[in-house]
């Protein structure tokens, strides 16, 4: 908790002394504005704006210095003030509504503080802190970080919602060195159709995904409740959900250990911070490609945020807050069927020739042009209640939930050249080459539902007490999340005979986009797509997977004397964890399909199915037609008629994972303090305890030949013992530099500890066990991190600028990759008769990078630019890898490692107006690693030059926005305006051959926002 200082002298005036000074408040930062005094008796002009920043410009206008704490004024808005002459007649008019009130403090300074009539404890001697002294801050600078011992970057609540990002994890990428990433390898819960929504999923931090870092929702570390990794889905928050959002890249001792990449700290406002207020917000969204098909495409957004305060000191607060929105998407996807495709030109083992790279001499086998539409639907909110009856006590009840419930449709029209060996034929050059040719081509229309669910929660009781030097700290919290597939059903319409043409897929390209130029008797039977004959009569698949957490903490502080303070806790979670995926095609167990065998796309429409025709979703590229289905009837026909479906043992448990996670965690640090330099030395240690039940399938569950097939169990135990230095020392008021050594460990996922087991028996009798490995190493990191901080500034509105930059290198041993919904195997035991194949670590991972952040107002460039700030982020990383794997090379780069990042914005503020233009744009990284499989012909294709990689994506948006007075501001915004790509992946960094591509179109919203 900090003190800003708002003044307008050109010096810092020390409080009362240098030394002395900083020995006032704990963590507190003064903040002196250069500006010029208005002449005596001229009206001060403020802008409807936060109270914060309206603060700011009185101090700038009057030359008087305000300090406040930067709680106070969290979410409080002052109305628009003009004609006014009076310093405390203007500041009384700002401050109304806030329950503050102001006093004279040394030197004329003007200090606001909570308005309340019981005594503040005077602080023991012990327990006086330092004061910071930083000066000119740029535009948007928020205290925290400046005053922080580590390195942070933040997201205020004005950046969250004035942008034009659907999701919190777009909002993310705004800051350096995060890249946003709008799909994962989760199975079910990712792949090309999650990409299809076109928005934000996840956010990768320095080269590593979110399962290496610490998600944190009003302090508390939320479930991890993906089926397959540790990751957080950060796209079921709308931005507006949010008070805040703070990324620590160096975490002390206090921090949880797991925080690789580092923490992301989701804030609530306290019921006591904002005032008492009430703001109503309605937006409205249109996504323009859905219009420009003529299907559904509007949306919109509605958030409700109510505080009171209660007692004649308003020491009670209550808050609440809730939001329902619902967003339209449509996208044309085109992509591959898995593993179709080959090597064009081979030797005589069927590989590609020495010297010639991989990744351009492939072969596509196939293509499936899709077109995907849907709706997501966000809601959610919290309950907020403090109590602070003095300064020496504070306790507190909060809740949050948030929800996302996606409904989404896919049709596809395939065209398969590759589907198994018998549609390759491998060409004899004469050389010692031979070419891979395509001989037959099948056709295929599918239909598919992609729903998902996604639900994360927080509820917390705790307590801060201040008793002379000491505080203590007490907190109970329960968090749970779920995420699921809750009935994804299928239909698709071909037949081997029927459908299939006995001449080889022939591809060509069209502005970007592979197209099949032949057979022609393929394209004619796709523009006869209504008499295609239905295959798949109906499946469906559904997964949940939810993690539900409780735990306690008690954290303390000591103040030893002025210039230490010890800080020491313990904090204990206990957790547990279930999942599950069911897959069931009911016409191959007993059951019926949701239609007879032998309908056609015709014959859809007298049972109901049909709902419409799509034509040309992509026209001059694609011109298909796509005769759309009616998903919930064929729900219901389909839970009609199969009742006489069965499920097997292995079918109903062979993906079930259930299991329980306890964890004890202590730590201890001292926080030193020599005039400029403050030191964090720290101590961390976390004990953890798996244990997991799984099923093990082949044989229905009945133990056989030394296998023991059916439930099994295992346990696995990680212990973290995590040093931390952090540093930061601050030579003038112009200059903060800090340094970090520290050391964090990120155990692996209960999935690949024990998950997706299986059993296969080949023609030796040989039986291989696929299985998670509960003898897996948890991935150790070592971090260092230095950085430096500079601000500078004039004597007027728009001279004012920041610069940070970072050096971080990591190095984590024991790496291991996401694999997604499979297993990182190593080779199998070489046993003669039970073989193991289990997931293995890898080897040690390198990521070294710089970020540099800048904001500057435009005024020294020209005086008309005096309302223009240009802000920026850019990052370089480099990455390397050993994974240790037969398939792959020596070294490989790190999944999710842009090597480049950068985004800009140009934002005018005047008055009541704001206009901010933004661009964003990631280099390509690797996705996936090419390990082995076998394609369609029958050839195993292995090798780093087969990596996915996803191609460098580009965004801009514009928004613009006028505070109309009385509380209504009205904001408009255009989300991708240049209409870029969302998605396009290559197999090979070069390869054009085989790819993925997402084209999603432009959004746009307006909004409007009433506060009273």
């Amino acid at each position: 908790m900090g003190i800003i200082g708002l003044r307008a002298g050109g010096k810092p005036q020390p409080r009362p002394g240098r030394r002395q000074g900083r020995r006032l408040a704990a963590s507190c930062a003064v903040l002196p504005l250069l500006a010029t005094p208005a002449m005596a008796g001229s009206a001060f002009f403020i802008a409807e704006q936060p109270l914060g920043s309206a603060l700011l410009d009185l101090a700038r206008q009057s030359g008087r210095d305000v300090l406040f704490r930067p709680e106070l004024v969290r979410g409080c808005r002052a109305g628009p003030l003009a004609g006014v002459t009076d310093f405390e007649v203007a500041l009384g008019r700002l401050i109304s509504g806030c329950h503050l009130r102001h006093r004279l403090g040394d030197g004329g300074a003007i200090e606001l503080e909570r308005a309340s009539p019981t005594p503040a404890v005077a602080p023991a001697a012990s327990q006086l802190p330092e004061v910071l002294i930083v000066k000119a801050p740029y535009h948007g600078v928020p205290p925290a970080e400046i005053a922080a011992t580590a390195l942070t970057d933040s997201l205020t609540a004005a950046d969250l919602h004035n942008g034009a990002d659907r999701t919190l994890a777009e909002s993310l990428g705004r800051l350096a060195g995060v890249n946003v990433l709008v799909t994962s390898l989760q199975g079910d819960l990712g792949g090309i159709d999650r990409a299809a929504r076109g928005e934000g999923q996840f956010a990768a931090v320095r080269g590593l995904d979110s399962a290496y870092a610490v998600t944190r929702l009003d302090g508390v570390s939320v479930a991890q409740s993906m089926p397959y990794s540790r990751a957080v889905q950060l796209s079921l928050l709308p931005p507006l959900a949010m008070d805040g959002v703070e990324l620590t890249k160096t975490p002390d001792a206090h921090d949880d250990g797991d925080a690789t990449a580092g923490q992301f700290d989701l804030r609530l406002a306290s019921a006591l911070e904002g005032g008492e207020h009430t703001r109503l917000l309605v937006q409205g969204n249109l996504d323009e490609r859905s219009a420009s098909l003529g299907r559904p495409s509007g949306g919109g957004l509605a958030t409700v945020d109510i505080a009171r305060q209660f007692g004649h000191d308003h020491s009670l607060g209550l808050a609440a807050t809730g939001y329902y929105g619902r967003n339209r998407f449509a996208s044309v996807e085109q992509s591959y069927q898995s593993t179709q495709f080959e090597y064009r030109l081979v030797d005589a083992s069927g590989q590609t020739p020495a010297g010639m790279d991989p990744a351009r001499n492939l072969l596509a086998t196939s293509l499936n042009v899709q077109y995907s539409e849907g709706e997501t639907r966000r809601w959610g909110g919290s309950l907020a209640g403090d109590w602070q009856p003095n300064d020496a006590f504070r306790a507190f009840a909060h809740v949050t939930v948030a929800t996302a419930d996606t409904d989404q449709e896919v049709y596809q029209m395939g065209f398969q050249g590759g589907r198994d060996p018998s549609f390759i034929t491998r060409v004899a050059l004469g050389n010692g080459l031979y070419e891979n040719r395509s001989v037959k081509t099948q056709v295929h229309y599918w239909f598919e539902t992609n729903p998902d669910t996604a639900t994360l929660g927080t509820a917390q009781l705790g307590a801060d007490w201040h008793t002379g030097a000491l505080t203590l700290s007490p907190r109970l919290f329960y968090t749970w999340g779920e995420n699921g597939r809750p009935q994804h059903i299928e239909l698709s319409f071909w037949n081997p005979t029927g459908t299939t043409v006995n001449q080889g897929l022939s591809l060509g390209h069209q502005d970007g986009y592979p197209v099949v130029a032949g057979p022609s008797g393929a394209l004619a039977m796709a523009d006869g797509v209504e008499s295609l004959p239905v295959s798949n009569r109906g499946q469906i698949t559904s997964l949940s997977s939810r993690q539900d957490k409780l735990g306690g903490a008690l954290d303390g502080k000591l103040a030893v004397t002025p210039d230490a303070t010890l800080e020491a806790g313990v904090k204990i979670t206990d957790s547990q964890r279930d999942s599950y995926r069911r897959d069931q095609e009911g016409q191959l167990v007993g059951g019926l399909g949701a239609v007879d065998a032998g309908t056609s796309v015709a014959d859809l429409a007298a049972v109901g199915l049909r709902a419409g025709t799509l034509a040309a979703p992509l026209a001059g590229i694609y011109n298909f037609t796509f005769p759309l289905i009616d998903a919930d009837r064929l729900a219901q026909l389909y839970r009609q008629r199969d009742g006489t479906a069965t499920w097997t043992a292995d079918a109903w448990n062979s993906n079930t994972l259930s299991g329980g996670e306890r964890t004890v965690a202590a730590y201890a640090q001292a926080r030193l303090t020599w005039d400029d330099l403050t030191l964090l030395p720290g101590f961390r240690a976390e004990f953890s305890d798996l244990t997991n039940r799984y099923w093990l399938s082949g044989n229905n569950g009945v133990p056989t030949g030394g296998v023991h097939y059916g439930w099994n169990e295992s346990d696995s135990r990680f212990t973290a013992l995590l040093p931390r230095v952090l540093a930061r020392w601050q030579p003038d008021e112009r200059s903060t530099y800090r340094a970090a050594v520290w050391t964090s460990q990120t155990a692996p996922s209960p999935y690949q500890l024990a998950g997706n087991a299986t059993a296969t028996q080949d023609s030796d009798g040989v039986v291989t066990i696929t299985r998670g490995n509960p003898d897996l190493k948890a991935v150790d990191g070592l971090n260092f991190d230095l950085s430096g901080a500079w601000t500078w500034g004039g004597h007027t509105t728009g001279e004012n600028g920041r610069l940070e930059l970072a050096l971080f290198h990591k190095r984590l041993k024991n790496y291991l990759y996401d694999a997604g919904g499979g297993l990182a195997v190593g080779s199998p035991t070489s046993d003669a008769q039970v073989r193991l194949s289990v997931p293995t670590n890898g080897g040690t991972a390198r990521l070294t990078g710089a970020e540099l952040s800048v904001d500057q107002g435009l005024a020294p460039v020209a005086d008309t630019l005096r309302d223009f700030h240009l802000a920026g982020t850019l990052s370089w990383e480099t990455t390397a890898v050993r994974l240790n794997s037969p398939d792959l090379n020596a070294v490989e780069r790190v999944q999710y490692a842009p090597r480049w990042l950068a985004g800009v914005q140009l934002r005018y503020d005047r008055d009541a107006l704001h206009l901010a233009v933004d661009y964003r744009w990631a280099d390509d990284y690797v996705q996936s690693y090419g390990t082995a499989f076998v394609s369609g012909g029958g050839t195993t294709l292995a090798g780093s030059g087969l990596d996915t990689w996803v191609h460098p994506t580009r965004r801009l948006d514009i928004s613009a926005g006028y505070d109309a007075g009385g509380g209504l501001a009205v904001r408009l915004t255009v989300r991708n305006l240049g209409d870029a790509l969302a998605y396009r992946t290559s197999v090979g960094r070069h390869g054009d051959a085989v790819v993925q591509t997402i084209a999603a179109g432009r959004s746009y919203e307006l909004s409007l926002q009433q506060e009273f």
